[in-house]
Formats: C-alpha cells, structure tokens, sequence
C-alpha cells in the first residue's frame, strides 16, 4: 500500500501560487492518476495534518481537512497503530541512525508507523525521510534528489 507522509497531503488538498508547491500538485496528481487505489495514513501524519492544515488554511475547521476525513470512507486508510511496537520499532530506528546524521523524531515514527502498517512504497517530498526509507529498504515516490542520495550515502555507511 501507498503510505503518504504530510507535506504530500498538503500537496494533495491544498492550493499555492507558489511554484514549488504548484510542482508538487503536479506530481500528485500525476502519481493519483497513474496509481490511485488506497492510500495508507498512520495516526503520526493524522495528528501533523491537522496542524498544518489549519496552519495553513488560517481556519480553525478547513474544508481540506473535512475532505481528508471524508476520504476515510474508502481513499485513505488510517492504520490502528499499536503504540508499544511503535516505539519499539522507533526506537530501533534511532539506535541504527540517530548516530550518522540528525533526523526528526516523528519523522523515524512516521517511517516506523509505516513499516508496522505493511506500507509498499512511502510517498513524500522530504528527502531526509526519503532517505531514511530507502536505508531500510522501503520504495519512495518522488526519487530523492541529491541532497537525499548524499543523506542515504551516509547512513549506509
């Protein structure tokens, strides 16, 4: 299953005049049409995409967020996470990786909720994360760019 970080949502369900963002839409939708099928969520990017999407927005109850709740009935699959083998799992990914480079905590429980969910590829656009997935074996969409291939370098090493 397609598992989806965040900042993919936000490309998903917002709008931008600027143009990273419009490039980012663009790969979405793109990627939407070619795959479609159920995209997975764990409860890591359910708690950030409530944040930022009303961050974002400006509103205290966006219509993107109601559309992403919506989706539940069948576009999105929010995984039940079990909290003890999150942590367990986490906590494995720190002890491989925390020591070759600074990585984001919720960024390794986003990728370790993904891994318990049985996620098949990990959809975003940060590339340390990306990185990360890819070091431990997991397909990612959109490619790494240099930045993230310099990142996988290292913590291969």
């Amino acid at each position: 299953m397609n598992f989806a970080d965040t900042n993919w949502l936000e490309a998903m369900f917002f709008e931008s005049a600027l143009r990273e963002q419009q490039a980012r839409r663009a790969i979405v939708d793109r990627f939407l049409r070619q795959h479609g099928g159920q995209i997975g969520l764990s409860h890591i990017v359910y708690l950030e995409a409530r944040n930022v999407f009303s961050r974002i927005s400006g509103e205290s109850e966006p219509e993107e967020w109601r559309q992403l709740q919506a989706g539940f009935s069948g576009r999105f699959y929010l995984d039940p996470m079990n909290w003890e083998f999150l942590r367990r799992d986490t906590f494995t990914l720190f002890a491989k990786y925390a020591r070759k480079a600074t990585l984001g905590t919720l960024d390794l429980a986003l990728l370790a909720s993904a891994e318990l969910a049985g996620a098949t590829r990990l959809l975003s656009f940060d590339d340390t994360l990306k990185a990360v997935a890819l070091a431990e074996g997991l397909p990612v969409f959109p490619e790494l760019g240099p930045e993230g291939k310099s990142l996988l370098a290292q913590l291969r090493r």
